[in-house]
């Protein structure tokens, strides 16, 4: 029984030494407190669990350092591959994503994060759980008992509000997943068309359909409560997370046609929609592009302006999403606009900075500026480089007929 007492005192405590390490790890690169865990608590039950299965097998074997090193890497890793596969199963989420690391499996673990666990488990077994060992032993039993009592009361409440915030979060994405799928079967149904085949015209159906406007309405405030979903406490604790490909397209899609809809409800006007495009450079002169499906090209990273937000920071919020970068001290270089047939000014904002931190995501690419030209570029990027580069001109403007006029 007393085995259980402490086997369950060293979980806490390992859980809470490993939200402090994730927290130094995590935080010092930002230069801001981040809080890893998962929980609202100040602690990562991962590490917890983690130091358990890894202190009761290695303190059979603990003569022989190399085994310790060789078993703690392999049932570490097991572990964080386990998590990470049935997190993204539940929520449609990679909480963590290694893609871009050197000798990587799947995404979920990686070698230098394991060889950096096979380390801890020989720092853990021959160094930390003795001097733990001998406090919790220190402790009087009563007082031991009193705090496990008071700790599991509190991290059940937690428990059950993260859950709940978890199933809110699933929800959300199921909700705005569902509605959009169908917009598309209906669309499909009527016109025959496939929608991954026939975009422009998905577009203009969501336009011409009067009997549409309840539904879109529910859509929107489903959108909102997706964009809301990021600024929750579980997403901010995982800042390099991946939403599934899936929702992020449906999210995407999505968002189009509410703006053309919103933009058509009144052709005599003229409207405007400010959007944002980084230059990141690095100290070795490349700059990061993404590959762009369509239009088909590599670009820079871009992104709509949203609601209440300023321009620098809807650039920095975009980078981040597309990228995985956190960037800061943007210097504004100009601005392109064009019309379309659809009376709408677009206004991108042209932003540059070589200050940044983080690791790029699999979907972002550093290529040298000085041979940019030999890659296939998306339309207008190189006159849009011209702007960067800040030698003529600061405003590219393109009128109704898109002809181009350089200020």
């Amino acid at each position: 029984m007393m085995e259980f007492v402490y086997a369950y005192a060293y979980f806490i405590l390992y859980a809470f030494l490993g939200w402090v390490c994730e927290d130094l790890y995590c935080g010092i690169p930002a230069k801001k407190f981040i809080n890893r865990g998962f929980f609202y608590g100040p602690y990562c039950p991962i590490y917890g669990v983690g130091a358990l299965l890894v202190l009761y097998p290695l303190l059979f074997v603990k003569d022989y350092p190399i085994l310790v090193f060789i078993l703690g890497v392999i049932i570490t890793s097991t572990l964080e591959y386990i998590t990470s596969w049935v997190m993204e199963i539940l929520f449609k989420t990679r909480w963590w994503d290694y893609s871009e690391r050197f000798m990587n499996i799947n995404g979920r673990v990686c070698l230098l994060n394991s060889t950096l666990f096979g380390i801890m488990s020989i720092v853990v077994v021959y160094i930390i759980h003795p001097v733990i060992q001998d406090i919790v032993l220190d402790i009087p039993l009563t007082a031991l008992m009193s705090f496990l009592s008071a700790f599991t009361i509190g991290f059940g409440i937690d428990c059950v509000f993260t859950v709940l915030a978890l199933l809110r979060r699933k929800k959300v994405f199921q909700k705005v997943q569902t509605q959009m799928e169908a917009f598309k079967k209906d669309f499909e149904a009527e016109s025959q068309l496939r929608v991954q085949e026939a975009q422009e015209a998905f577009q203009e159906w969501m336009l011409s359909r009067p009997d549409l406007s309840q539904r879109i309405e529910e859509f929107q405030s489903s959108l909102d409560n997706f964009s809301l979903e990021a600024k929750k406490h579980i997403s901010k604790a995982f800042p390099e997370r991946r939403i599934s490909t899936e929702i992020r397209n449906i999210v995407a899609d999505g968002k189009l046609a509410l703006e053309r809809r919103r933009l058509n409800a009144n052709k005599q006007a003229e409207y405007c929609e400010l959007t944002n495009m980084v230059m990141v450079q690095d100290e070795k002169g490349n700059v990061l592009v993404q590959n762009s499906k369509n239009p088909n090209g590599y670009t820079l990273p871009s992104g709509h302006i949203e609601l209440g937000e300023s321009f620098v920071q809807s650039a920095i919020r975009d980078v981040k999403e597309k990228t995985g970068l956190d960037v800061d001290q943007l210097e504004l270089c100009g601005t392109k606009q064009f019309i379309t047939s659809d009376n709408c000014r677009h206004i991108v904002f042209l932003y540059k900075t070589n200050v940044f931190s983080g690791k790029i995501n699999e979907e972002s690419y550093w290529i040298p500026l000085s041979n940019i030209q030999d890659y296939k570029l998306v339309s207008g990027l190189s006159d849009v480089l011209e702007v960067f580069a800040g030698t003529k001109f600061n405003e590219l403007y393109y009128n109704a007929q898109y002809q181009l006029k350089k200020y």
